[in-house]
């Protein structure tokens, strides 16, 4: 049963890296490809947030585990950002918002690994389940890495090893749900309250703002259908 859980989250994590594969096939980059990746990248980490994570959350946890989960989730991005990551130039900016979204994913994928052990604790197919919309999920998100670190100049062969170490979180978080489900069943829904607050500052005050910048009403396109992938694979 945990082998194939694993073997699940396994998959799920390695669509983060599908993703960075696929964007390497786009060469040429300029303000309405920057904009329309950011766009979606916004639009899937926000939609995440809505669709599944806050409502996850406040249906296990109730509304101050969210509330205070997510305020922490804020703040420790918001630190991360002022305190780690510099930005003096266009490129570095570039090269630190893609490690603040790295940061974002590898957050947000440590409780969705949780729960496809929590899911598959169920029902065997519930977890499968899970772990499918995760890698449906993953794909684009891995895009959303690649994007602002390719255009930083960032080697790709760099790039793909770090996409790997965040799609190995997701198979990180199936072990420690299994542990969690036996020892501490409560601390899911304060991850996952983190992970919300973490992607909405990431949204907010990164992601959106730098897709502005760049002038392109493709952002919005971008934005649209980050939504429409995340709610097709949590309603369909």
């Amino acid at each position: 049963m945990f082998t194939d859980a694993l073997l699940w989250s396994l998959a799920a994590g390695a669509c983060t890296v599908v993703g960075v594969v696929m964007l390497f096939a786009k060469r040429d980059w300029g303000d309405a490809g920057l904009a329309f990746f950011l766009g979606l990248a916004s639009g899937v980490m926000g939609a995440v947030v809505l669709f599944d994570l806050l409502p996850s959350a406040l249906v296990a946890g109730g509304f101050g585990i969210t509330v205070v989960g997510s305020g922490c989730g804020m703040v420790l991005l918001a630190l991360f950002n002022h305190l780690v990551l510099k930005r003096d130039d266009e490129d570095s900016s570039l090269a630190a918002l893609g490690y603040l979204i790295m940061l974002g994913i590898a957050v947000h994928d440590l409780p969705e690994g949780m729960a496809i052990a929590l899911g598959q604790e169920m029902k065997a197919r519930t977890g499968m389940v899970i772990a499918m919309g995760i890698g449906i999920h993953n794909i684009p998100e891995g895009m959303a890495i690649a994007a602002p670190l390719l255009m930083a100049g960032i080697s790709r062969i760099r790039i793909l090893l770090q996409a790997v170490m965040v799609g190995l979180i997701t198979p990180l978080g199936t072990v420690l749900g299994k542990v969690a489900a036996h020892y501490s069943p409560g601390c899911l829904p304060f991850l996952l309250s983190l992970a919300s607050g973490v992607m909405v500052y990431l949204v907010l005050c990164q992601l959106w703002p730098e897709a502005r910048r760049h002038s392109s009403p493709w952002r919005y396109a971008g934005l649209w259908l980050g939504v429409a992938l995340i709610a097709a694979a949590t309603y369909i």
